[in-house]
């Protein structure tokens, strides 16, 4: 049986998916298929991977138009075999002995979700950064726990697919998958997994090399183009309601994406800041409707703020609402 099935979603990333392809193929665990599903490359991407096939029999390449990262993952997802799958971006590459390392650590602790970290990777230098492993919350270190005791700590975990190792079945058996849309599409699945697990184990070593700023890649661009988070707290209201769970988590849920929404005001392209804008308030006015409980009630942001003055805003209404209690 195939022990560890990596899914990797390719978008013109001709310049680094050798690297990427070298990282995975030469470890020293070598029970995997690695699934590399090209989203549409325009570039060199495919000839790469049909090269790497004919020298690895391990490789397995789906080809279609481009949809997106999500719709990506979720096919490599679909064909699958492995008890363990782990997502990899094609641009970012694995530290050395790293798949054993996380492998060992999943079935001596039979966890549903596996966390670790990674490093913030720059022109080859690797460097600890926002998902290095001393960023983990040390208190659910050296044990294993359940969604039920991370409820008010959930944010405290990365929420990247790319330090996670996940049990298949776990995954299929509660239908989660990643949001098909363009950007943030983890953040679905880092919720859903988080509310559902029985069991969670973090292993406090950096075994993944998060490559930034490379030029094309969503998130090398400062300034926001998208409305991602917007989409984000729309899908995860549904799916609360869904898993019957609204009540338990609508708090940490409201308080967390919106605040994302917010800090993406401050940052969003000037030239197609309106139209964000706009959906903005809708959420917010949402927001102020069906959620009368926090700061966002004594909170008016206005298209022309600052990131920081949205920040000042934002501290300013929580002390108030604090106040009031």
């Amino acid at each position: 049986m195939t022990k560890l099935s990596i899914i990797i979603p390719i978008y013109n990333v001709g310049d680094y998916i050798s690297e990427c392809l070298d990282s995975i193929l030469n470890q020293s665990f070598k029970n995997l298929e690695v699934i590399c599903v090209n989203d549409g490359s325009t570039d060199n991407s495919l000839e790469i991977l049909n090269d790497y096939k004919k020298r690895d029999e391990r490789i397995v390449i789906i080809d279609k138009a481009n949809e997106g990262s999500g719709v990506a993952r979720n096919f490599g997802l679909q064909i699958a075999r492995g008890e363990y799958v782990y997502f990899v971006d094609g641009d970012d590459l694995l530290t050395e002995n790293a798949l054993q390392l996380i492998v060992d650590e999943a079935d001596k602790k039979q966890t549903d979700i596996l966390i670790f970290g990674a490093y913030s990777y720059y022109d080859g230098k690797k460097k600890k950064g926002g998902y290095s492993a001393d960023k983990l919350p040390k208190k659910y270190l050296n044990k294993v726990f359940s969604s039920k005791e991370i409820k008010r700590s959930l944010f405290k975990f990365p929420s990247t697919a790319w330090t996670k190792l996940y049990r298949r079945e776990f995954l299929l058996d509660n239908n989660i998958k990643f949001q098909e849309i363009r950007a943030g599409q983890d953040q679905l699945l880092f919720f859903h997994s988080m509310i559902k697990a029985n069991r969670i184990a973090l292993l406090a070593k950096n075994l993944y090399c998060y490559r930034k700023n490379r030029a094309g890649a969503v998130t090398a661009c400062k300034k926001k183009r998208n409305y991602s988070p917007i989409y984000v707290f729309s899908a995860i209201e549904k799916l609360l309601k869904e898993e019957e769970v609204f009540e338990e988590y609508k708090w940490i849920f409201v308080s967390g994406y919106f605040s994302k929404a917010t800090s993406w005001l401050g940052k969003f392209q000037d030239d197609i800041k309106s139209g964000y804008y706009e959906e903005y308030i809708k959420l917010l006015r949402h927001i102020q409707r069906e959620y009368p409980f926090g700061w966002w009630m004594n909170f008016s942001p206005q298209i022309t703020d600052s990131y920081c003055k949205l920040k000042i805003k934002q501290f300013v209404a929580k002390k108030f609402k604090f106040m009031l209690k």
